[in-house]
């Protein structure tokens, strides 16, 4: 019985250590076939841009009105409970859509609603990103639209914050900073000319002291139609910075963008199973003139 009980244990255990995420990523023949059956959200960068040209069907979100907590300054953290049930219910999205987001910049702010999403309860499975966006979508030989997409209010209800995949700063000041705890690795994904100090956004420049920089462009390094690289490569931009699979991630950037993009990528395609993000980001930091910096 003993020795029953012992395979069964090691049964489960390797399938569970075998468990990985199916890859949120769709390509644009997949959208085309599929388009019927999914809400499709433009998370385009600038918000005068749906109106210049969005994929036909697809509803606005705006980043800095629908994505941000407007309560607080500064207002880059991801919007609360209530904030994101009534983005939510105003695109009639309900519990058990299946969403499709894209942008035109990489994937970035389609991430970061994807992420947001993900935060509050939505079912991972029914959470897809358009691989390139409206860049591949258009490099296909797609027409895009003008018109506005209209669509009936719901009733949203979200669930509370999912734990462990947000952190606040006080986190990273004890547990990397004075604990130096070795099974977290903390993750600087802004562009290197903000991490070195030499572009200032804020009111002190540099990054958090032992922070490791890898940049979207290299890490997640994306083509002229803006769509990934494989998953290998991906792993590999991170693994050879010293940020493995075994390590718990903090990650951070500017204001909480680039985060969410390096978060997708990481637990959804390169494998990562423990990545954690930083919301208050380098805009937070820097603002706490108390806090230590790093050059």
């Amino acid at each position: 019985m003993k020795l029953f009980k012992s395979i069964l244990i090691a049964g489960l255990l390797l399938v569970f250590s075998s468990i990985s995420y199916a890859s949120p990523l769709v390509s644009v023949d997949w959208l085309k076939q599929n388009q019927d059956s999914v809400v499709l959200l433009d998370v385009q960068n600038k918000p005068t841009a749906y109106g210049k040209g969005h994929i036909p069907g697809a509803l606005q979100v705006v980043r800095h009105r629908d994505l941000e907590d407007y309560t607080v300054y500064p207002p880059n953290k991801y919007p609360n409970k209530e904030q994101f049930e009534a983005v939510m219910s105003k695109l009639g999205i309900t519990n058990t859509s299946t969403i499709v987001a894209y942008d035109d910049h990489h994937g970035i702010f389609a991430s970061r609603l994807f992420f947001i999403m993900e935060l509050y309860g939505h079912d991972v499975g029914k959470l897809k990103v358009l691989d390139g966006g409206i860049v591949a979508w258009e490099a296909a030989g797609n027409n895009i639209s003008t018109q506005t997409t209209s669509a009936n209010k719901s009733d949203y209800n979200a669930s509370d914050r999912k734990p462990n995949v947000v952190i606040t700063w006080s986190d990273i000041f004890r547990n990397v900073l004075q604990l130096k705890d070795q099974s977290i690795v903390l993750l600087d994904s802004r562009p290197n000319n903000e991490f070195i100090g030499e572009k200032k956004r804020t009111t002190r420049s540099g990054h958090i002291p032992r922070a490791i920089n890898v940049t979207g462009q290299t890490a997640i390094n994306l083509n002229e139609e803006q769509t990934y690289k494989s998953a290998a490569e991906i792993k590999d931009a991170f693994s050879s910075e010293g940020i493995t699979t075994d390590k718990t991630v903090y990650v951070y950037c500017h204001s909480s963008d680039r985060a969410a993009h390096a978060y997708v990528a990481m637990k959804y395609l390169a494998g990562y199973s423990d990545v954690r993000i930083y919301d208050g980001a380098w805009l937070e930091w820097a603002n706490l003139t108390a806090l230590p910096m790093g050059k």
